[in-house]
């Protein structure tokens, strides 16, 4: 069955993207585009510049998901299905994957961390006893977050913008970040919600919605970018120490729920239907001195229904409903990006990210990626008199 992807960039997208970016000092420019020849979905998470290869995966539903390497252009070189019980395979589902300094592959679980050459042949497995157990029913949904090198890896447990957190309990008793330690070889917890400023004054109350850890590391200095779903600051960390390096405000152009400190259960709407409040989805961390900030901006109510009346994408997948808020050595720069064509995956190098295609209208036996690059805008030229003499 083919692929049904919508292709539709509507000039209100382009009008959306320039009236955000006209405060900005860099803007996105598209760079080209890779297809995978696949008709199932490819997610990708990771990328080695040494070998201009791509890490992800390919879900086959019900015939299962297939680890998979693409090269630079979307060819698939190698793929395999390894989620079962046979001395080859991870036997929970894969939470994180990513390449190795070495151009291995790893692949983590709640269960277990294991090793892979590109052709999916298993080097190593290391197992430990979770504090809690996520599943995903798809593939691996974020980048593998080693926090050492060599051959004993510490890293984190829980990945990335998932929940794994007590639902109702109170922030003085959650902590946002399980990893495993190499050298103890035990889970270790840190970062208690309680520490979040937005939390401050109702560490004992039960807050009745999910928040999840978000998190990337700087490959250059192993400092630990970290964030929650629904937060303003960014805070970097030591993660060998855990002391607290830095503390980045966050102001959001469209966020309610943070319009209260603490928070307040009023600003997130009612509990008896699904959330649709702004939510903080992923830390990008570039190759120079620029981190961004990807939300998702909240919806009425109304506008929700309408667009489920009307069969629309739903409305957190929605590229009109992703913000981008950069930053430049630990201060925000002004307005808000976007991305017309699609979502943000991961960063590349020289201050690139990938970005999967949506709301494309046509039938494609393949699956659409695309690369911008994130530029400074050019200064507008200065208006010359010229003398008539």
């Amino acid at each position: 069955m083919k692929n049904l992807l919508v292709k539709t960039v509507l000039s209100l997208s382009a009008i959306f993207l320039s009236l955000t970016l006209l405060a900005q000092e860099y803007t996105f420019k598209k760079v080209r585009e890779i297809r995978v020849e696949s008709l199932a979905e490819v997610g990708i998470r990771d990328y080695d510049p040494k070998r201009d290869l791509f890490v992800g995966f390919i879900d086959k539903r019900s015939d299962g998901i297939e680890l998979a390497v693409f090269d630079a252009n979307g060819k698939i070189l190698a793929s395999q299905k390894r989620e079962g019980e046979g001395p080859e395979d991870y036997q929970s589902s894969a939470l994180a994957m990513g390449f190795s300094p070495e151009g291995d592959v790893f692949v983590q679980t709640s269960l277990e961390l294991v090793k892979y050459d590109t052709q999916f042949k298993r080097i190593s497995k290391v197992k430990f006893e979770p504090k809690t157990t996520v599943v995903v029913y798809s593939g691996p949904r974020s980048k593998f977050v080693p926090l050492t090198r060599g051959n004993d890896v510490s890293f984190i447990v829980n990945g990335s913008n998932l929940n794994s957190r007590g639902f109702n309990d109170t922030p003085k008793k959650m902590d946002m970040i399980d990893y495993y330690d190499a050298g103890s070889q035990i889970i270790k917890s840190v970062i208690p919600l309680s520490s979040r400023k937005v939390f401050e004054g109702i560490e004992d109350e039960v807050f009745p919605v999910n928040i999840n850890p978000i998190f990337s590391i700087d490959s250059r200095n192993s400092n630990l970018y970290f964030t929650t779903s629904i937060d303003n600051e960014i805070t970097v960390y030591n993660p060998i120490n855990w002391n607290v390096i830095q503390r980045i405000p966050v102001k959001h152009e469209f966020f309610k729920a943070l319009d209260d400190i603490p928070l307040r259960e009023a600003n997130l709407g009612p509990m008896d239907k699904p959330p649709l409040f702004s939510r903080n989805q992923e830390i990008l961390k570039f190759d120079s001195d620029l981190l961004g900030l990807i939300y998702v901006k909240e919806i009425s109510e109304a506008a929700n229904e309408l667009r489920k009346t009307n069969g629309e994408t739903f409305w957190m997948f929605d590229p009109e409903f992703q913000r981008i808020i950069l930053f430049k050595n630990g201060v925000q720069l002004p307005g808000e990006l976007a991305i017309p064509s699609g979502l943000i995956q991961m960063t590349l190098p020289n201050n690139r990210v990938l970005v999967k295609v949506v709301n494309e209208e046509e039938e494609l036996d393949y699956y659409p990626f695309e690369i911008w690059e994130l530029v400074e805008k050019q200064a507008a030229p200065k208006s010359v008199k010229l003398s008539t003499d």
